[in-house]
């Protein structure tokens, strides 16, 4: 057999697999095809019904079990996007027909019932949060109606008061590194995010680039490093060689190594990060992970040797 053979036999088995894993986990297909920039990633505005209203409901009651550190069936709740992409076993959310949406079922699952979310032992929602996302989905599931849209939800019981932000000092405030942040992003987008409306502060997500991120990206991401106070490189392929990189991001709060190559080489690099507080890690040694524990760092996910 030729090497040309070879490598078209390869190349063709390849594409088929990841064609059949598409077919059989459409989260993952939608995944793959917003990584390669075939598919545009559904984004919420801060001030849109979702964000005010949906989004903090599912941080109270449902991120435990589908978040950063653990995506239980493949599904994640902790953004609108990954809201939007649905888990491994297909979308949950069907725009404008709530009773069709796989979300709302488990939702209003009676308590006993093994599919009800939150599960047996987590506080549940309450009928009026059960009715905002009733409303939100029948109103088409948007990430960018504004609060006042949706009518009939009910009131919070703490009124939402957005702060006051001042455009004049956002501007100035981010100046030093808007060229670069701008340049990094139309490289690598939805890669790099501002921490908030008023913030200099940046937020590294590369979890959805999967392997089609690295070393190499990373690297273009120094100018930054300085300003990145929370870093999501799960299920990317970066490895040990980056340790330099994560080490010198000196402002990192948070920081998910889930599922990459790096091992307790990198691990005991991230001693010297004084802001550090949440890591995010797997197959990490616990003797590794004390000195990190004795500064406050709260570690999540499967740790050798516990």
């Amino acid at each position: 057999m030729s090497a040309l053979a070879y490598f078209g036999g390869v190349t063709v088995a390849t594409v088929l697999g990841l064609g059949i894993a598409m077919l059989l986990r459409p989260g993952f297909a939608h995944a793959v095809l917003q990584s390669a920039g075939l598919e545009s990633i559904p984004i919420s505005d801060g001030l849109s019904f979702y964000a005010v209203r949906v989004q903090p409901l599912f941080d109270a009651h449902c991120i435990s079990c589908h978040g950063a550190a653990r995506e239980k069936g493949g599904l994640r709740l902790d953004s609108f996007a990954g809201t939007m992409r649905g888990g491994k076993h297909g979308a949950v959310i069907a725009a404008g027909k709530a009773q069709h949406s796989e979300l709302f079922t488990r939702i209003t699952l009676p308590a006993t019932d093994d599919k009800a979310m939150p599960p047996s032992g987590k506080t549940p929602m309450n009928t009026d949060d059960v009715t905002v996302i009733r409303l939100w989905i029948a109103a088409g599931a948007s990430g960018t109606l504004p609060v006042g849209a949706i009518k009939g939800a009910p009131r919070l019981v703490t009124p939402v008061k957005m702060p006051e932000i001042n455009p004049i000092a956002v501007r100035k405030l981010r100046a030093p590194l808007a060229g670069q942040v701008a340049e990094l992003q139309n490289r690598l987008p939805g890669v790099i995010a501002y921490d908030s409306r008023s913030s200099a502060d940046l937020i590294l997500d590369a979890s959805l680039k999967r392997e089609a991120f690295g070393d190499a990206d990373l690297r273009l991401l120094a100018p930054l490093r300085a300003r990145i106070v929370e870093a999501n490189l799960s299920f990317t392929a970066v490895t040990d060689a980056s340790a330099p990189q994560i080490a010198a991001m000196t402002a990192l709060r948070t920081l998910r190594l889930a599922d990459t190559k790096t091992s307790d080489a990198t691990i005991r690099t991230l001693a010297s990060l004084k802001a550090l507080r949440v890591l995010a890690v797997a197959n990490a040694s616990s003797a590794t992970l004390t000195a990190l524990r004795e500064k406050g760092v709260r570690v999540y996910g499967d740790v050798n040797g516990e």
